[in-house]
């Protein structure tokens, strides 16, 4: 055998895989740049029915959460009620000077946020709260859960709901 066989042949270069790896980064930028987080944006709570709806419109910022369950009242994935207990608050005691444990976290959510605007972290304080309800809720508990967040602050109110398909 000579050797001029294991040579290999002028002119002629290997597998170049530069512009392969240029390709393969191009399609992973894009595919980054193009993926969503269109999965649940909110958290929900366990054992909670939200309602259906046709609407697709996703908040765009996050804020506060409320979520009214069978059980229990969470703030932002914290219990602070039990459901029965504001459930049971007659029509007539709950004024103004009732302060349940969802007006005391409540309070201190909004005292949070306008420290954070003292401070300069907020730009400003729009009142922002998404509540989550059971679509098998009382609409006491939801008149005073709504109440409740009116009280303190948070006035701009959205309820999350289930999208349904069409």
């Amino acid at each position: 055998m000579s050797r001029g066989h294991f040579n290999k042949k002028k002119g002629s270069s290997g597998l170049n895989i530069t512009s392969m790896m240029d390709m393969m980064t191009i399609i992973l930028l894009f595919l980054l740049k193009s993926f969503s987080a269109d999965g649940s944006v909110l958290t929900n709570a366990d054992n909670l029915q939200l309602p259906n709806s046709v609407s697709n419109k996703r908040p765009e910022e996050l804020p506060l959460q409320v979520a009214v369950t069978q059980d229990a009242v969470i703030v932002d994935n914290q219990p602070v009620m039990v459901t029965e207990t504001l459930w049971k608050m007659d029509q007539d005691e709950f004024d103004e000077d009732t302060t349940s444990q969802l007006d005391l976290t409540l309070k201190a959510k909004m005292e949070q946020q306008l420290e954070l605007l003292r401070i300069g972290a907020l730009k400003e304080v729009n009142g922002e709260i998404i509540v989550q309800l059971d679509k098998n809720m009382n609409f006491d508990v939801m008149y005073k859960v709504m109440r409740v967040c009116g009280r303190q602050g948070f006035v701009n109110m959205k309820f999350a709901v289930m999208m349904r398909e069409q």
